[in-house]
């Protein structure tokens, strides 16, 4: 028997915090003119969690409604991928505690990853490999950030970010499902957005890019330790170049043409880097989707909402083909194509 030749997508879902900010209330913590966030990224607001709604407990409500979704339990699981970009334990990783409250079986491998805002793009690859082996026959994917909360210790970033997961389930098969998923890396901009933690901010600096020096020197540590910098010119630019560049080398991979994509679902960080990428391509509005009005820059996870979203209204049928793509710190960036 052969392997099988594609990671298809059998269910998917997401989770949003039930508490909206408005971006008024945020720009006016961090000192931005009233409507400043609408102007200069697109956003209305976004979604917080609760105090006790952690990482993981978001998680397990977008899984479960994947795992529904595709008629599947936690027991059919026997690869469990998290990410998660700024989790708020150091260790054990969230997955394990996502798969204890989910009951996921002590058979299961249980991973987790770190990729930031390309976290599912990443997940796909990992899955990908693992069905297409057959090391994996039911692969639970789940993107959880709670990035609100320390989003606010920086003026930059405070406007940005939301709360929010997304899960998706994968099977084997050899028809339809992922027709083509790629992760790429540029590390010579690693150094251009960090977010550290107290024992870094206190032992040195070599982690942070020498522009950001000043910046970091003068800096008081806000209420949980952490303290977060970056470049934004350079990280939209390369957002811009990267994305871009994914997108016509997964076009390229499958003998695609932009007239041959159903629908464009891209890394929602900057309405502005939306906009560039639709007039480089030449995207049909109505086939790009777009939520950072109403939940702002939620990482990892949104990708997957964007797609479950799309799944759930009707927007996205059966038989259409998504392109996916991402790019995130690190620098990282990745597209897949996938048809549902």
């Amino acid at each position: 028997m052969t392997s099988p030749t594609r990671a298809v997508l059998a269910g998917i879902g997401h989770y949003l915090p039930e508490r909206i900010v408005p971006s008024a209330e945020v720009e006016a913590a961090a000192g931005k003119p009233p409507g400043w966030a609408v102007k200069r990224v697109g956003i209305t607001e976004r979604r917080a969690a609760r105090p006790d709604e952690l990482s993981w407990h978001m998680g397990a409500s977008a899984a479960a409604a994947a795992l529904a979704r595709a008629g599947k339990t936690a027991a059919d699981v026997d690869l469990l991928l998290v990410h998660s970009s700024a989790s708020e334990l150091y260790y054990p990783d969230v997955a394990w505690f996502l798969a204890r409250d989910m009951g996921i079986p002590d058979t299961a491998t249980v991973l987790g990853l770190r990729a930031a805002c390309a976290g599912f793009l990443s997940g796909l690859k990992v899955a990908e490999q693992f069905l297409k082996t057959g090391a994996a026959r039911c692969v639970l994917l789940v993107c959880t950030e709670r990035m609100f909360r320390p989003a606010q210790s920086y003026e930059r970033s405070a406007v940005l970010f939301g709360d929010g997961a997304g899960a998706a389930v994968l099977v084997p098969g050899e028809t339809g499902g992922l027709q083509h998923v790629h992760i790429g890396q540029r590390s010579a901009g690693a150094d251009r957005s960090v977010m550290a933690n107290p024992m870094l901010h206190r032992a040195g600096r070599a982690a942070v890019s020498p522009d950001l020096v000043a910046e970091w020197e003068g800096r008081a540590l806000p209420e949980d330790g952490s303290v977060t910098f970056w470049e934004g010119r350079d990280i939209f630019q390369n957002a811009v170049l990267r994305m871009g560049e994914a997108t016509e080398a997964a076009l390229a991979a499958c003998g695609l043409a932009v007239t041959d994509i159903d629908h464009f679902l891209y890394h929602q960080a900057n309405f502005k880097i939306l906009k560039s990428l639709m007039r480089n391509f030449d995207l049909p509005t109505e086939r790009v989707h777009t939520n950072i009005a109403t939940v702002g820059n939620i990482s990892s996870a949104t990708v997957p909402c964007l797609l479950s979203e799309g799944i759930a209204s009707g927007r996205i049928a059966s038989g259409q083909r998504v392109l996916m793509a991402a790019f995130g710190v690190g620098y990282t960036f990745g597209a897949a194509i996938l048809e549902v």
